[in-house]
Parts: C-alpha cells; sequence; structure tokens
C-alpha cells in the first residue's frame, strides 16, 4: 500500500490549492470538479481538530504505539455508560496530549467535541463521514472544555516565545495558518488586545478566536 500512498500524494492532482487563477473559466466547463482541476474545500475531522489545537498550542505528544488512553468525562456522560466504573481514566495525564488515533472510544458514549464535528456514531458501520456546518461548532470552540485549556496553553506559548503584542499576532498566525495575517485580521487583532490589559486572560481570549478561524479549520 505504502507505493500507492506515496504516488497518490506525490501527484499533481493530490497537490491542487483549492484556489485556482483559472476558477472562472474552469467553473464554467467543469462546476462539480469531475476532472480535478481544483482541491476540494475541506474541514479538518474532528480527531485532526484535536490535535492540530494540541500541535499548535505546543503540547502535541508524537509517542508513537502502546495502551490507548482513556480520557476524564463529565459526571452527566458518565451517567450515560452501563458500567460506568470501567471508565478509568489514564493516570499519567501527559498520555492526554497524544494524538486522539490512541483514545478509547465506548460504542454507547459519543464525547461532545467529537460529536459535534460530526465523528461518526460507533455503534453504527460508516463508509463516509458527513460533513456540516452549524452553530454549535463554533460554540465549542469558543466555551467548550479542550479548546480553552488548549488555548490557555496557546497564550503562554505565545508571551513566552514572542516579546511584544505584533509579534506574538504574527506568531500566532503562521503557527495556525501557515501564513502572516492579512492587515485586516492583524488590524483587528491589534485593536483587540489592546482594549484590554496584555495579560493571560485576553492573549488567551485571542486564542480562541485564532482556533474559529477557518484558516485553522479547513485544509486549502
Amino acid at each position: 500500500m505504502k507505493p500507492i500512498h506515496r504516488m497518490i500524494l506525490l501527484s499533481s492532482a493530490y497537490r491542487q490549492s483549492s484556489v485556482s487563477p483559472d476558477a472562472a473559466a474552469a467553473m464554467a466547463k467543469d462546476s462539480e470538479n469531475a476532472l480535478l482541476w481544483h482541491f476540494e474545500h475541506r474541514r479538518l475531522e474532528a480527531e485532526e481538530i484535536r490535535d492540530a489545537m494540541l500541535a499548535v498550542a505546543g503540547r502535541l505528544s508524537l509517542k508513537r504505539g502502546g495502551p490507548s488512553y482513556m480520557v476524564p468525562i463529565d459526571a452527566e456522560l458518565m451517567l450515560m455508560l452501563k458500567r460506568p466504573q470501567y471508565w478509568v481514566p489514564t493516570r499519567d495525564r501527559s498520555e492526554y496530549d497524544r494524538r486522539t488515533l490512541y483514545m478509547i472510544y465506548k460504542r454507547n458514549l459519543r464525547l461532545p467535541f467529537s460529536e459535534v464535528f460530526d465523528a461518526p456514531d460507533t455503534l453504527l458501520s460508516c463508509a463516509r463521514r458527513e460533513q456540516s456546518t452549524h452553530a454549535p461548532q463554533a460554540l465549542e470552540l469558543l466555551n467548550g472544555k479542550t479548546s480553552n485549556e488548549l488555548a490557555a496553553v496557546f497564550a503562554e506559548r505565545l508571551m513566552k516565545e514572542r516579546g511584544t503584542t505584533a509579534e506574538r499576532i504574527e506568531y500566532a498566525f503562521r503557527l495556525a495558518a501557515g501564513r502572516a495575517p492579512t492587515e485586516a485580521e492583524r488590524s483587528l487583532a491589534m485593536t483587540f488586545l489592546a482594549s484590554a490589559p496584555e495579560s493571560a486572560e485576553s492573549v488567551k481570549e485571542f486564542g480562541l478566536a485564532v482556533f474559529n478561524l477557518n484558516a485553522f479549520l479547513y485544509v486549502n
């Protein structure tokens, strides 16, 4: 399978951008992209979003293999389990920073973060994931436990590794979006951070806003 994967990944079709300089003409001829003239705009899946937030915050563990880990869950979710005594969070908290691939799932338990970003129901077979866009996704990223915890770590990283507000804004966009901020984005970020005392809390709120950027959530 590896030679096939390599051939696909190195192909010109796979490496295309979702933005084409001849988009208008191409759209007129092939609006459904049957000829693969551009990359289909795709949002990251639930596991990828969590891993990306860990990576941007500087906390992603690249440990490979070994036993899976259980994360702590809210008491209300524990009540949904048939045998809640078997859900025992892993003692070593550093395990929680591993890729979501290694997280234990229960068939009768859907974690809110995964569910809101269209992770499939583990009770049923899923040939292809659906992708939806709705308000609870933004609410989860703004108010959810996972995103707020990682935004705080992201803020600590920005404040530790960059000294000025302008440098932190530039660095945040480089880490999360892989590019510099646009003039409009830079202006909004400067206005926000200047309107409040520059503290870990204000930088954390800025980090949450960055996690909600389309440039972070979508593959271009």
